[in-house]
């Protein structure tokens, strides 16, 4: 049986300014965003990669980041966790939540927020078996709508050290 699991992080795409008395969570895409977004669904789709699961923040942006995705009928709704727990989550958190995926997942995407996702691509790289250039060009930044495509051997329970593969930066 094939044990290679792949993760996906994705730092939601660019969002509005804080509105006086509006509340972060609350806070929505940008134009640019917009088409950030639907930037990196076509981005996985040329590149072929199917979503088994999805763990996505909350938060009005990150929501809309996985609607303009257009991932369609993939993953399985049962499959689609949008959860408080991923708002503003810590690294810890982020990196707990994919460890309970199910063994029958082989491709997870998790969509959240700086700093526990990119904190998330920082802590599970392992420098010696990742590609440089995708370590060179997640180095001190993950800007919003940052694509990081980790790759690993064993069960999702056993997450520890992956190898960064590539990473994909917005145009704008």
């Amino acid at each position: 049986m094939d044990q290679r699991r792949s993760l996906l992080v994705l730092r939601h795409a660019r969002t509005e300014d804080m509105r006086p008395g509006g509340r972060d969570v609350d806070r929505r895409l940008t134009a640019d965003g917009e088409g950030q977004a639907a930037e990196a669904g076509d981005y996985l789709r040329k590149r072929g990669i199917t979503v088994d699961a999805v763990l996505c923040s909350s938060a009005v942006r990150a929501r809309q980041t996985l609607d303009l995705l257009r991932l369609g009928d993939q993953p399985a709704s049962d499959r689609v966790d949008i959860a408080d727990r991923f708002y503003n989550s810590g690294t810890d958190t982020l990196i707990e939540a994919v460890r309970e995926l199910p063994d029958d997942c082989q491709v997870a995407l998790l969509i959240g927020h700086a700093p526990g996702a990119p904190g998330v691509v920082y802590e599970l790289t392992d420098p010696t078996t990742s590609t440089p250039e995708a370590v060179g060009a997640v180095d001190g930044r993950f800007p919003a709508a940052a694509l990081a495509e980790l790759e690993f051997d064993g069960k999702w329970s056993q997450l520890d050290a992956c190898s960064l593969l590539s990473v994909w930066l917005p145009a704008t």
